[in-house]
Protein backbone atom coordinates (compact mmCIF):
# COMPACT_ATOMS: atom_id res chain seq x y z
CA UNK A 1 0.00 0.00 0.00
CA UNK A 2 1.26 3.25 -0.86
CA UNK A 3 0.76 6.18 1.00
CA UNK A 4 -0.94 8.11 -1.68
CA UNK A 5 -3.68 5.27 -1.18
CA UNK A 6 -4.03 5.35 2.77
CA UNK A 7 -5.86 8.07 4.65
CA UNK A 8 -4.32 10.91 7.68
CA UNK A 9 -5.43 8.95 10.36
CA UNK A 10 -3.41 5.29 9.03
CA UNK A 11 -0.84 7.47 8.30
CA UNK A 12 -0.28 9.18 11.55
CA UNK A 13 -0.70 5.94 13.27
CA UNK A 14 2.12 4.15 10.63
CA UNK A 15 4.56 6.59 12.15
CA UNK A 16 3.59 6.40 15.97
CA UNK A 17 4.08 2.45 15.30
CA UNK A 18 7.33 3.23 12.96
CA UNK A 19 8.68 5.22 15.95
CA UNK A 20 8.13 2.89 18.84
CA UNK A 21 9.78 0.58 16.15
CA UNK A 22 12.88 2.65 16.07
CA UNK A 23 12.86 3.48 20.04
CA UNK A 24 12.98 -0.78 20.55
CA UNK A 25 15.70 -0.68 17.30
CA UNK A 26 17.70 2.03 19.57
CA UNK A 27 17.17 0.28 23.13
CA UNK A 28 18.38 -3.22 21.08
CA UNK A 29 21.36 -1.72 19.73
CA UNK A 30 21.94 0.15 23.35
CA UNK A 31 22.37 -2.91 24.92
CA UNK A 32 24.86 -4.51 22.87
CA UNK A 33 26.96 -1.64 22.94
CA UNK A 34 26.44 0.73 25.70
CA UNK A 35 25.11 3.66 24.08
CA UNK A 36 22.09 4.87 25.56
CA UNK A 37 19.30 5.24 22.93
CA UNK A 38 18.71 9.03 23.77
CA UNK A 39 22.04 9.60 22.53
CA UNK A 40 21.89 7.70 19.51
CA UNK A 41 18.13 10.10 19.50
CA UNK A 42 20.55 13.22 19.83
CA UNK A 43 20.40 16.35 16.99
CA UNK A 44 23.78 17.52 18.60
CA UNK A 45 26.78 16.44 16.79
CA UNK A 46 28.25 13.38 18.34
CA UNK A 47 30.92 11.04 18.82
CA UNK A 48 32.04 8.74 16.51
CA UNK A 49 30.46 5.79 19.02
CA UNK A 50 27.47 7.44 18.95
CA UNK A 51 27.18 7.98 15.42
CA UNK A 52 28.16 4.55 14.83
CA UNK A 53 25.49 3.10 17.53
CA UNK A 54 22.97 5.27 15.62
CA UNK A 55 23.77 3.87 12.51
CA UNK A 56 23.73 0.32 13.11
CA UNK A 57 20.03 0.95 14.35
CA UNK A 58 19.46 2.83 11.26
CA UNK A 59 20.67 -0.47 9.20
CA UNK A 60 18.70 -2.77 11.53
CA UNK A 61 15.71 -1.32 11.05
CA UNK A 62 16.34 -1.06 7.61
CA UNK A 63 17.00 -4.73 6.73
CA UNK A 64 14.88 -6.30 9.91
CA UNK A 65 11.98 -4.25 9.43
CA UNK A 66 11.95 -4.04 5.85
CA UNK A 67 11.38 -0.72 5.56
CA UNK A 68 12.53 1.72 2.59
CA UNK A 69 15.00 4.35 3.58
CA UNK A 70 13.04 7.01 3.75
CA UNK A 71 11.32 5.42 5.76
CA UNK A 72 13.94 4.86 7.97
CA UNK A 73 14.77 8.46 7.94
CA UNK A 74 11.02 9.02 8.32
CA UNK A 75 10.79 7.29 11.76
CA UNK A 76 14.65 8.42 12.85
CA UNK A 77 13.77 11.80 11.64
CA UNK A 78 16.63 12.04 9.47
CA UNK A 79 17.11 12.49 6.47
CA UNK A 80 16.79 9.24 3.74
CA UNK A 81 20.28 10.59 2.34
CA UNK A 82 21.97 10.58 5.61
CA UNK A 83 20.44 7.13 6.70
CA UNK A 84 21.31 6.16 3.04
CA UNK A 85 25.10 7.23 3.82
CA UNK A 86 25.12 5.38 7.42
CA UNK A 87 23.32 2.34 6.16
CA UNK A 88 26.40 1.89 3.41
CA UNK A 89 28.90 2.54 6.32
CA UNK A 90 27.52 -0.30 8.42
CA UNK A 91 27.34 -2.15 5.81
CA UNK A 92 30.81 -1.69 4.77
CA UNK A 93 31.50 -2.92 8.42
CA UNK A 94 30.54 -6.28 8.02
CA UNK A 95 33.65 -7.38 7.05
CA UNK A 96 34.32 -8.00 10.97
CA UNK A 97 33.26 -11.28 11.69
CA UNK A 98 32.38 -10.17 15.23
CA UNK A 99 29.93 -7.14 14.21
CA UNK A 100 28.31 -9.38 11.35
CA UNK A 101 27.66 -11.78 14.07
CA UNK A 102 26.29 -9.07 16.36
CA UNK A 103 24.12 -7.47 13.76
CA UNK A 104 22.78 -11.03 13.41
CA UNK A 105 21.87 -12.35 16.92
CA UNK A 106 20.60 -8.70 17.44
CA UNK A 107 18.27 -8.75 13.95
CA UNK A 108 17.07 -11.91 14.89
CA UNK A 109 15.92 -10.72 17.91
CA UNK A 110 14.09 -7.80 16.58
CA UNK A 111 12.62 -9.80 13.86
CA UNK A 112 11.04 -12.08 16.51
CA UNK A 113 9.85 -9.15 18.55
CA UNK A 114 7.99 -7.58 16.33
CA UNK A 115 7.25 -10.14 13.99
CA UNK A 116 8.34 -7.98 11.15
CA UNK A 117 11.41 -10.81 9.82
CA UNK A 118 11.85 -9.58 5.93
CA UNK A 119 15.18 -10.28 4.13
CA UNK A 120 16.59 -7.89 1.89
CA UNK A 121 19.23 -8.24 -0.86
CA UNK A 122 22.76 -6.58 0.82
CA UNK A 123 23.00 -4.74 -1.67
CA UNK A 124 19.77 -2.76 -1.43
CA UNK A 125 21.02 -0.85 1.61
CA UNK A 126 23.43 1.22 -0.72
CA UNK A 127 20.28 3.67 -1.25
CA UNK A 128 20.45 4.14 -4.71
CA UNK A 129 16.55 4.29 -5.15
CA UNK A 130 13.91 6.80 -3.97
CA UNK A 131 12.93 4.77 -1.11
Amino acid sequence: MDDHDITLEQRVERVRADRGRALLAMQAVASVTGVPAAAMQSRRRVNDEVRRARALAWYLSHTEYGWPLGRVGAAFDRYRTTVARACHEVEDMRDDPALDGLLERVGRGLAEITGLAFVIPAEACHGTGAG
